[in-house]
């Protein structure tokens, strides 16, 4: 089966249930190996990285769902993502990367119901259906259908379990004997009968619904059990540690739901230089410091390496200042080894740390401890909204492409302050002039201090596996908490789990915001509070110094009907405030670009108050983007601050209660790098706050005066 490439890392990716072309029966997708090789080993380096964070920050998540009864690690991870001791572990070698170029299917489930009696057919597999399909299509005892004939349908219901299993609507029953041996039974109790009816009783909610014997008319509840958790938890019942059978009771639920198949993918930035990914590696702490450091301005600088050779000299230590010099030079060498670089920086670290206290050269000046302590503090925050590593990234982002911008078609970026980003002649001098007055009064209006198109960004996506019934690590069934477990997809050549790969390099925007005017909307909403925390002398020092983790799940920050319970802050709300800009940005180009709101993606920078928005389609890239902005960019920049852009379509939904809802801002789930939290339509307009926000004083929005 042919999809394209972004269709096969989430709709379709291996697991999903979909309906074939011309709605004909329901499908499962089956992997179809493709080996993909990286552009570059950076690649696969990065990628594994944040798999195995994202797997231990999962498993932590699910196994702490909960105190009483006790999770088992086989409830959180699949096998794959666990060692021989029931750890979360990655082992590369287990895991093949693929090129999402193929997919393919197989009906399923097969269980079919009479249209007209509700008559129930069920088939182990195609095999079976092939041998058993034309004995059952040609039965004549329908008592209700014409000739008497029965008229068979593929069932678009099926169950659904925490644990990533599904299985057809049967009437079947697992059950586990006193010999804790599972069998699965289809007998009726009263007659031994193995026919069933599926009698709906004109209700659209499955618990209305009835398996009916077909000879003794009993009625079954429509039920049955994930046999994979029944074996691991039913003897913990027997013995008394508490498990009940609605931790194994599967849920019934249609296909065409999204409940069923989760794909969960992760994005990064793909970048030239591999300093990117080594600056923020445990052994060169001291590096990065310095680079946060200069970059947020903060009081202090830390001595670098010619600075510690230069004092050397100066006290008569020739010998010492030769050898640091030569290690430095090594450290510097773009071919070194990875691997050689966090020993050799250390030998540097104490070599440094002896001359101070041999008092050979100066004590380094870092007057701010606890940016220190929030260095150290990242390692075990989040990674995809973890501040320190995303101004690494968009510091290089900045120095590889956004510093490279002009009217050369071969350079990577080009302001929408440029004339030539409209083909304005160089000669006509007054149209250009109008072009760059108008574009500054419109970025002052909006709050920004740039927008720049950036012609080919290098973004790499990967999906990895999925989960059932809830895209998070845990959710709440039945007044109790039940962990989901994190499924990989089904082996392809060599027993090898694919994951699919798409390296990218579509056009895509660059948004940084004012400085002064987010400062001035903070005050506004109660988070001025100056100085700031740590003495750093800009926002984005003041946003990594009060920084606490978000966490991947972002448990604290989704909107709940509950009373709320999470304190505004400045890095939550300067977090909301972008990402709610981002997905207005979004929805904006969506109207004019003719491209659809699944197929642009986002990516965040929090600290440094900016953000990206670009094309995610993996087919060839027409330019819809700076086609869009010669033709339509003064009118875009008009409609972010149009009042109708700025109301939800659903009325008081977003309007009057905060948060965001589909038919405002919402973007589609593969698309957004929250799932659609941190999400406030009244950040930009104004209105109430976010549902977990026990502040309720209503917010002044960052629009405030500007709305046309």
């Amino acid at each position: 089966m042919n999809r394209s490439r972004t269709q096969v890392t989430t709709s379709y990716a291996p697991g999903s249930l979909f309906t074939y072309e011309g709605g004909l029966g329901c499908c499962v997708s089956v992997p179809k190996a493709a080996p993909f090789t990286p552009k570059s080993p950076a690649v696969s380096r990065q990628l594994f990285e944040i798999l195995d964070e994202f797997i231990v920050n999962w498993f932590s998540r699910a196994s702490a769902c909960r105190q009483q009864p006790s999770v088992l690690p086989q409830q959180c991870l699949d096998s794959v993502f666990l060692d021989y001791k029931q750890e979360p572990k990655i082992d590369i070698d287990r895991f093949s990367l693929n090129e999402p170029s193929r997919i393919g299917f197989r009906p399923d489930p097969l269980v079919f119901v009479c249209a007209e009696c509700g008559l129930m057919a069920e088939f182990k597999d195609v095999v079976d259906l092939d041998r058993r399909w034309k004995f059952e299509s040609r039965r004549l005892d329908c008592p209700r259908g014409a000739d008497h004939t029965h008229r068979f349908r593929q069932l678009d219901v099926v169950f659904a379990h925490w644990s990533g299993n599904y299985s057809g609507l049967s009437p079947a029953r697992y059950l586990m004997d006193a010999n804790r041996r599972v069998n699965l039974v289809r007998k009726c109790k009263s007659c031994d009968n193995e026919e069933y009816r599926l009698v709906k009783n004109s209700s659209p909610f499955f618990s209305d619904w009835r398996f009916q014997c077909t000879k003794c008319l009993t009625a079954k509840e429509v039920v049955r059990e994930d046999r994979e958790t029944l074996e691991l938890l039913k003897p913990g019942m027997d013995e008394g540690r508490g498990n009940l059978p609605k931790e194994w009771n599967m849920l019934p639920v249609s296909y065409r739901a999204s409940s069923v198949h989760y794909a969960q993918r992760e994005t990064f930035i793909l970048f030239n230089n591999s300093e990117v990914t080594g600056v923020i590696s445990s052994g060169r702490r001291a590096d990065l410091i310095a680079q946060i450091m200069e970059l947020f301005e903060f009081p202090g600088t830390l001595l670098s390496h010619d600075e510690v050779v230069r004092q050397l000299r100066t006290n008569g230590r020739t010998s010492e200042a030769d050898e640091y010099e030569q290690l430095a030079e090594i450290l510097s060498m773009a071919s070194l080894p990875q691997g050689k670089r966090a020993p050799l920086d250390r030998i540097l670290s104490e070599k440094r740390d002896a001359y101070q206290y041999a008092g050979l050269i100066s004590q380094q000046r870092d007057e701010s401890p606890i940016l220190a302590s929030q260095v150290l503090a990242s390692q075990n925050w989040a990674r995809r909204y973890n501040p320190i590593r995303l101004t690494v990234e968009h510091a290089s982002l900045v120095r590889e492409t956004i510093c490279r911008q002009g009217s050369d078609p071969t350079l990577p970026a080009i302001s929408v302050r440029n004339p030539e980003i409209c083909f304005i002649e160089q000669d006509d001098l007054q149209a250009r002039k109008k072009h760059v007055n108008s574009v500054e009064s419109a970025l002052q209006q909006l709050g920004v201090n740039d927008i720049v198109l950036i012609r080919g960004l290098d973004i790499c996506e990967f999906s990895f596996g999925y989960t059932r019934v809830s895209p998070t690590p845990s959710i709440r069934e039945k007044d109790l908490e039940m962990p989901v477990r994190l499924m990989a997809f089904d082996p392809v050549d060599r027993n090898k789990r694919p994951i699919y790969v798409l390296e990218q390099k579509n056009e895509g925007f660059y948004v940084r915001l004012d400085e002064a005017q987010v400062v001035e909307w903070l005050k506004a909403n109660l988070l001025g509070h100056p100085p700031y925390v740590g003495s750093p002398a800009t926002l984005g020092g003041a946003f990594i110094t009060e920084y606490q983790d978000f966490g991947p799940f972002l448990e604290d920050y989704k909107e709940r009907s509950s009373e709320a319970s999470t304190e505004r802050s400045r890095p939550s709300y300067i977090y909301l405030l972008l990402h709610t800009f981002a997905h207005h940005f979004a929805q904006t180009l969506v109207e004019y670009s003719g491209l659809e709101k699944g197929s642009l993606g986002e990516y965040i920078f929090p600290a440094d108050l900016s953000f990206l928005v670009y094309r995610r389609g993996m087919t060839q890239d027409l330019g819809n983007l700076s086609a869009m902005w010669r033709n339509y960019g003064p009118t875009i920049m008009e409609e972010l601050l149009a009042d109708r852009k700025l109301k939800c379509d659903s009325g008081s939904l977003c309007d009057q209660r905060g948060g965001a809802c589909p038919a405002c801002i919402m973007a589609p789930e593969v698309a957004c790098l929250t799932g659609n939290n941190l999400l406030c339509r009244s950040t930009l307009r104004g209105g109430m706050p976010p549902g977990w926000d026990t502040i309720k004083a209503p917010l002044t929005g960052y629009f405030k005066g500007k709305v046309a």
